[in-house]
Order: C-alpha cells, then sequence, then structure tokens
C-alpha cells in the first residue's frame, strides 16, 4: 500500500511540471522610428523545453493596429545571444487567409523565403516573397498588412532554443 501511495504522489508532482514544460513561447516587443516610416514587430522565443517546438503565435491586437496600413518589407532571424542556438529552421508569416507572405513551400528542397530562415549561429534576412504555383517561380512583393500576422516555425528541435525574429514594416 505504502508504494502505491509512493508512486500516486511521485505521478501527481510530475504532472504539473510536463504540463508547464510542454510548450515554447515568444515574447512581442515593437519598435517605431518616428518620421522614418518604419516599425518593427520583434518576436523573442524560446523552443519547448520537450522538442524545442513553438505553438503557431499571432500577432498581438495591441501590435495589429500597430503594422496595420504598413507593407511588410523583411524578416530577419538570428539566434537570442546568450541564450541556447537553434536548429535550422523553417519561418512562416502567415496571413488572416494562411497565405504564407515570405512564399515558402511546405517540403521544398529550395530555400525560399522563410524556409532555413533560422541557423544556429547567423543572421537571415529574407524578403516577402510569392510563389507561383505550377511554375516553381518566385516573386518579390511587399504587402499591406490589414489584419493579425502568424508566426510558424517548422523543424526545430533544440530543446529551450532561443531565436528572435524581427519583421520590418514599412509606411
Amino acid at each position: 500500500m505504502r508504494k502505491l501511495i509512493t508512486i500516486i504522489i511521485v505521478m501527481l508532482m510530475l504532472v504539473p511540471a510536463l504540463c508547464w514544460a510542454v510548450a515554447g513561447s515568444c515574447v512581442q516587443t515593437t519598435a517605431n522610428y518616428p518620421g522614418s516610416g518604419v516599425r518593427k514587430v520583434i518576436f523573442t522565443c524560446t523552443g519547448s523545453s520537450v522538442d524545442g517546438s513553438l505553438p503557431n503565435t499571432a500577432t498581438s491586437t495591441t501590435n495589429t493596429s500597430f503594422i496595420t496600413g504598413y507593407r511588410l518589407e523583411q524578416v530577419d532571424a538570428y539566434p537570442t545571444s546568450g541564450g541556447t542556438a537553434p536548429d535550422a529552421a523553417d519561418v512562416f508569416i502567415l496571413d488572416a487567409t494562411s497565405k504564407d507572405l515570405l512564399g515558402s513551400v511546405d517540403g521544398s528542397t529550395t530555400a525560399y523565403g522563410g524556409l532555413n530562415l533560422i541557423n544556429a549561429t547567423l543572421t537571415r534576412s529574407t524578403p516577402p516573397q510569392v510563389y507561383i504555383v505550377g511554375t516553381g517561380l518566385h516573386a518579390y512583393y511587399f504587402p499591406f498588412i490589414s489584419g493579425a500576422l502568424t508566426l510558424k516555425v517548422a523543424n526545430q528541435a533544440t530543446v529551450n532554443a532561443n531565436y528572435t525574429i524581427v519583421l520590418t514594416f514599412y509606411k
């Protein structure tokens, strides 16, 4: 009976710890450069403590208002200074219709747009792109923002990895 009680107590202690440790997260901040027409939304992310993953993260209501009417011009990704280096990973910036504004194609072996944008040591950048279905071609474009954007990161498996994604907008 004591063994059963001990096992139950240990399980009860482990369950909350596992629940708290599962999801990765991002903290959103902004930068405004008055008079220049430049605004940035900065996602400082930490991958899950279980598998390094990150749930899709939408811009907050405040940040969505901050960038509405601006054009997405560039997306940068880099390992957060002083943190755990991430794996090479893919970044998708999705609009309200789930269209990837970086023109990435899931499963592609060619690094267009946000594919392999996250690197363990380097800062990488890409402008928005549109993938032209059936042609294999991409073209640069700079979409006006009219609603929330969602950051999606795929193929990042380093536990507790720290990386930063910066979205730069122009008026």
